[in-house]
């Protein structure tokens, strides 16, 4: 009977580019947070928002990289956001004009702009401490 088990099991489905991304994101979020004081980016939500811009540019170039559509890496921005910043259910709403915010404030775009820049630095180039100049970004803010 185990020869036919092993024959006939489903095989464990493939998993997605959503999957793959994600668990990128989650240890690039984990590398960045070494260099960030949390209890000062809970206290200034402007801080907040330009980390959220960091990460989504990370979020936004792998999304690019995978061919994902706008709706797909929203779904991704969303699942990071949930995960890491606990935001409650009435403000995801307002998501898409967060994002839209990253690309027209000149601030935030230049956190966007790294995120993108520092993530591949740190995944294609093997840089380790890259994720670490968003604190150093965030003492200048």
């Amino acid at each position: 009977m185990g020869f036919f088990n092993k024959l006939f099991r489903s095989k464990p489905p493939v998993p997605g580019p959503e999957q793959e991304i994600s668990k990128l994101i989650d240890r690039f979020a984990t590398a960045t947070i070494m260099g960030i004081d949390r209890e000062d980016l809970g206290r200034y939500p402007p801080k907040q928002y330009k980390v959220m811009a960091f990460h989504y540019g990370a979020i936004e170039y792998l999304a690019s990289q995978h061919d994902l559509d706008e709706t797909r890496t929203l779904g991704l921005f969303v699942a990071f956001i949930n995960k890491y910043f606990n935001m409650p259910i009435t403000e995801t709403g307002s998501i898409t004009q967060r994002l839209q915010g990253f690309h027209d404030n000149a601030d935030q775009r230049r956190f966007l702009q790294a995120g993108a820049d520092v993530f591949r630095r740190w995944h294609e180039q093997n840089e380790r401490r890259a994720p670490l100049e968003l604190g150093v970004m965030l003492k200048d803010v």
